[in-house]
Order: structure tokens, then sequence, then C-alpha cells
């Protein structure tokens, strides 16, 4: 007689189709494999993210407390599921017990980006007013004030904002990311040199954000440092999925260097990455007249009207 697949094989059945963003039909799947062996967390856990996905919520939270009751209390899984439980609590607009959630992730996992971009999002939403009343209570920690500076900043605070990013940097000198909110809102204040030097040594730290070499790009550029930006932003222009103004930044600053190659090159991967870019478009054309590339000048023009045209 055959045998029937097991809880483990649904689970994996599952985990394929979730990684293929096929979550609709990950369910059924995942959901099996809980009717056969209630006590795979993870099984629970990933359902939970599926069922979130498809706009489940409430259904979401079920699954992911049930992960939250029986996984292991140390398991490297807890981020996921705090992290998740904080999400599908702040979709069913309860937005205190998400912050709970994705504190509890923040203060074991300062790194957790999705976490921290998650939590600034909702404290911005609240309001100034609810971060003054509670605070001083959940966030004297580095990644605290670092969410602190960026709701802060959400309230057009900006000197307020820099304050707070400062104080999270002195709190944890080596955690990377205040340093590049501070250099992000100097350069906003018409500050590139300050910028350029508090950039520079959130590069130094490791793990530095991709970010961070396009804002120290771009702070070079102001100060008229050009040889230091297209340095700064070759690296940046490396992630185009994490920052595809980039490349468009790069190629103007060969623009302005007469560096005509390599102005090509990158306008071209700035096309590429955003096909309706009209500052790509423009920059690509300028530097090609300029290079006397006349028949991959009309190339790029005609490109440029036929999707005008679709």
């Amino acid at each position: 007689m055959k045998s029937q697949p097991s809880a483990e094989t649904w689970q994996r059945l599952g985990l394929v189709r979730h990684l293929q963003n096929k979550f609709d039909t990950a369910i059924p799947a995942f959901q099996e494999a809980i009717r056969l062996d209630a006590s795979l967390w993870t099984a629970h856990l990933f359902l939970g993210i599926c069922l979130y996905r498809t706009n489940q919520f409430a259904a979401a939270l079920v699954s992911l407390n049930k992960a939250d009751r029986i996984a292991p209390r140390q398991n490297a899984g807890r981020d996921d599921i705090d992290f998740w439980l904080g999400a599908s609590e702040i979709a069913m607009k309860r937005p205190l017990m998400g912050l709970q959630s994705l504190e509890r992730l923040l203060a074991r996992n300062p790194k957790h980006v999705g976490a921290l971009e998650l939590s600034v999002r909702t404290y911005a939403g609240l309001g100034m007013s609810f971060w003054n009343e509670v605070g001083e209570k959940h966030f004297e920690s580095a990644p605290g004030y670092e969410v602190h500076g960026y709701a802060l900043e959400a309230d057009n605070n900006r000197e307020g904002a820099i304050e707070a990013f400062r104080i999270s940097q002195s709190m944890a000198p080596k955690r990377e990311g205040p340093g590049l909110a501070i250099g992000r809102l100097l350069l906003l204040q018409g500050k590139p040199v300050d910028a350029l030097a508090v950039l520079k040594r959130e590069l130094t730290l490791a793990g530095a954000h991709p970010e961070t070499f396009y804002q120290a790009g771009l702070a070079a550029v102001q100060a008229g440092q050009y040889r230091d930006a297209a340095t700064y932003l070759q690296e940046a222009a490396r992630w185009p999925a994490r920052n595809p103004e980039a490349p468009l930044a790069l190629a103007q600053v060969y623009l302005a260097t007469k560096e005509a190659e390599k102005a090509i090159a990158a306008a071209r991967q700035a096309v590429i990455i955003d096909p309706s870019s009209v500052a790509a478009h423009e920059i690509l054309t300028t530097t090609l007249s300029e290079a006397g590339l006349a028949q991959e000048r009309i190339a790029e023009d005609l490109r440029w009207q036929n999707r005008k045209n679709k």
C-alpha cells in the first residue's frame, strides 16, 4: 500500500510555493502539514506569513500566536515570529500590540531592518504626542533612540532628529544606521562637508548600508569633491535594486567631469533600471552626442519615442 505524504513533506511543498511567492497555493500545504502534526511550529509560522500576504490578517494572527506558543524560546525563528506578529497586529489597527512585538525583536536583534522600518512608520503614524507619552518607558536603547529620530524627522523636527540619532550613536558607536541618518539630514540642511565627515565614519563600520555610499557620493558632489563622489557612487551603483538612483547620480558626476564613456555606461544602467526616467534619457543622449555617437543617439531617441507611444 502506497504511503501518504508526511507532515514534513507537506511543509516542504508549502515552503517551495512560499519561496515562489505562490502564497495562495502554499496555504493548503501548510494546513495539511499542521493537520498531520500540530507541533510543527514552523508550519504555523509560514502559514501565518502566507495568510498575511493574502490580507487574511485575523487568520494570520491565529497561526502566528500558535507558532509563538510552541516554538523554542531561543530559536532563531523567534525574529520572524515577532516581526510577523507585529505586522499583523498593526494591519489589524492595533499598533500598540504590534509595537510590543517589534520592541521584543529589536531588543534581541537591533539590526533587523524590517522591524526598524515598520516601527518607524508606525510611530510616525501615531504622532509625536504618543511618543512623548511612552518613549522614555520603552526606548532607552540605541535602536530606540534611532526610532525616535525617525519619528522626529517625520514630524519635521530635523534638529531634534539629529540629536536623537547622535544619542543612539553614542550608546552603540559600532552600530550602523544612525550615522547614515545624521549624514542624510545634514545634507538636507545644506551642510555637505559636515555630512561627508559623518558618512565617512559610518562607512568604516561593518555592514554599512549601500545607501551610505550614495549619500556620501551626494555630499561629495555638493562639496565639489568629484573624484571622491565617483568612488562612492560606483560602490552604491553595485546595488541598483537597493538604490536605483545611484547609477543616475554617478552618470551626472561623470558628465560633470567630462568622462563621456563612463557617463554613458552609468546612464545606460540607469535606463535599464528605470526606462521611463527622463533624467537618465537626457544624460544618455547628451553624452552620446558629446562622444559623437550619432547612431546610438538616434537609437536612444527612438527607444524613448516608442516608450511614449506604447
